[in-house]
């Protein structure tokens, strides 16, 4: 049996907020509604110079024969069962009024940060270059970038 041509995986996930007799649907839906003009956004902030390293240590430099050692991209990525794991065990605290909106999404971010710090200091791939191998001391990668790991942050936006 052939797959259906135009047919998509899709892949769901609920909240399971309950709703019972007293629960009074106007401020569910006032409280989701706060929610949903947020986002969090995790990254790193800081100056130029700053922002044009972590581009290159997250895209590589074919001009500077640099490869990529992503560390955004893939901290998102790592963070992602965590962060799912605080929503659905407290988006019903949040629809039901008994946790504030911001003090939710600062949890959020702060899971991000923290699964993205842990993924900086694992990087290991691809090898360092021999030459700056030699003149490094140790082997974890991207150690001497002190400044960009401490601007590895989180903030919260309205959409």
């Amino acid at each position: 049996m052939g797959v259906i041509a135009g047919a998509r995986r899709t892949r769901t996930r609920r909240a399971n907020v309950e709703l019972d007799e007293t629960s009074f649907l106007p401020a569910i839906m006032a409280n989701l509604n706060k929610l949903a003009k947020k986002e969090v956004h995790i990254g790193m902030q800081g100056n130029a110079d700053l922002a044009m390293i972590a581009g290159v240590h997250e895209y590589g430099s074919a001009k500077m024969k640099i490869p990529a050692r992503s560390f955004i991209g893939t901290g998102k990525k790592k963070s992602a069962a965590g962060i799912s794991k605080w929503v659905r065990t407290n988006i019903t605290p949040v629809a039901m009024g008994d946790m504030d909106v911001m003090a939710f999404l600062e949890e959020i971010g702060v899971i991000g940060e923290t699964k993205t710090l842990a993924n900086f200091n694992r990087i290991k791939q691809p090898p360092l270059s021999p030459l700056y191998a030699r003149r490094k001391q140790g082997k974890k990668i991207l150690i001497a970038d002190a400044d960009l790991r401490d601007s590895i942050t989180h903030v919260i936006v309205d959409k």
